[in-house]
This record gives structure tokens, sequence and C-alpha cells, in this order.
């Protein structure tokens, strides 16, 4: 009898110990179950989260597109209100000094584009020569195109008792084209370099010397052509002067 309670004993404790066993199994399936869920929950989270932000960013592209154009809308509202500004401080009397201005500075143009083509009387002459011409003025435009000359010297016949006389330089053709020249005293200089212009260039000398027109420098590489009168004497030459080379006029008086 003793023996059987033992065996029954022993029974009982076997068969906790497999129950027990088998709720160990559970509860780790349970818990695997549970971290399982877990982790399929986050995915799932993490995936519902992106997809989130995508339509985000899809529906906030529209919004930040439209606030960007409303933006350079008023900007350039704006800026027109304040031309607009502008245009209504002027007064009707600024305006129009406005629109004087404008028109003066036009006409300065058109008048300085004119003068450096034409200066003076138009007395054009035919067959133009380094030589001694009468019925000209200094500044007198003689030819519309450039014309090639001999360099010449010349001697200036004058009356006795002037002291002093001047001498115009100038460029008789239409077109000025950079020539310069020097103008020598009885070979001291008496200028400076200067261009040749339509409007004559003066220079006072004395009545008795010998006066030199030097070469400076050729602007058109067609030769430095000018045209000088002398007062007084009312004589006008024409002439060409290679560079570094000079013309010579000699003075003299009649007695």
């Amino acid at each position: 009898m003793k023996q059987f309670k033992e065996e029954d004993s022993k029974k009982d404790e076997l068969g906790f110990d497999i129950r027990k066993q088998e709720s160990r199994r559970e509860i780790k399936s349970e818990e695997n179950l549970v971290d399982f869920g877990k982790v399929d929950g986050e995915d799932k989270q993490e995936v519902n989260s992106s997809e989130a932000e995508k339509k985000n960013r899809i529906v906030d592209a529209p919004i930040e597109k439209a606030v960007d154009e409303e933006k350079s809308d008023i900007e350039a509202s704006y800026k027109e209100l304040e031309e607009e500004k502008q245009d209504d401080f002027l007064t009707p009397s600024m305006k129009g000094f406005r629109r004087a201005v404008a028109i003066l500075a036009i006409a300065t143009i058109v008048l300085v584009t004119f003068v450096g083509n034409f200066n003076g009387n138009s007395n054009y002459k035919s067959n133009l020569a380094s030589e001694k011409l009468s019925g000209v003025k200094a500044g007198d435009a003689l030819s519309k195109e450039f014309v090639k000359l001999e360099a010449k010297d010349f001697t200036v016949d004058s009356t006795s008792g002037y002291g002093k006389i001047e001498l115009s330089v100038w460029n008789f053709s239409d077109k000025e084209d950079g020539d310069y020249v020097q103008v020598f005293v009885d070979g001291s200089p008496q200028t400076e370099p200067f261009a040749i212009r339509h409007k004559p260039v003066k220079v006072s000398v004395p009545d008795k010397a010998v006066i030199q027109v030097k070469g400076i420098r050729d602007g058109s590489g067609n030769g430095i052509t000018y045209g000088v009168t002398f007062s007084k004497t009312g004589e006008t030459y024409l002439n060409t002067v290679p560079i570094n080379a000079a013309n010579t006029y000699t003075i003299k008086t009649s007695k």
C-alpha cells in the first residue's frame, strides 16, 4: 500500500513537471508572438510614416509653388507702385525739364557730328595742288575728298611795319583725319603739336622770320595735308608735309 502511494506521488510530481515545461513553452511562444507583432507593427508604422511624408510632400509642393508665385506677384506690384510714386513725385515742370534736357542732348550730338564733318564755308575747287591760292579764307572747305599734294617751301611777301602777323592752319577737306603738326619760328617751337581741324588754329609770328610747319602725326596714312593763311598779307597756301619733316615759309618784306 505504501508502495502504491509512493508511485502515485512520483506520477504527480512528473505530471507537475510536464505541465510546468508546457507552460514555459506557451509563455515563450506568446513572447515570440508579441515580439513579432512589435517588429511587424514597427515596420508597418515606418511604412505608413514614409507614405504619409510622401503624401505631405506631394500636397505641400503645389502650396509652396503657389506661395512663391504669390510672393513674386507681390514684389512686382510693390515695384510698380514705387515707380508710380516716383512718377507722381515729378511735377509737370520737372517732366518738361527732363524732356528739354533729352532733346538738347540729342541736338548737341547731331551738331557735334555735323561740325566734325564740316565747318566754315563751302568753297570747293578742282585740281587742287600745293600752291598759293586767292579768294580763299581760313576755314573754307575746298575739297570733299582727300587730296594728294606735293610738299613744297614758299616765300611769303610782307609789307614792313606789321611787327607781328598771324598765320592760321586748318583742314581744308570735308573729313578730319587726325593729322598733327607743330609750328616753329626760326628753328624754335612756337606751339605744341596740335590737331589740324576745320576750325583754324591761329599762331602769332614775327613779320620777318622763317616759319616751319613740322609733320607730327599722319592720322589716316594718306599724308598730312593742311591749308595756311597769313593775315594782313592775305596769302593762302595748300601744302603737305611728311612725318618728322617740315615745310618752310620764309617771310620777306618789300623794303
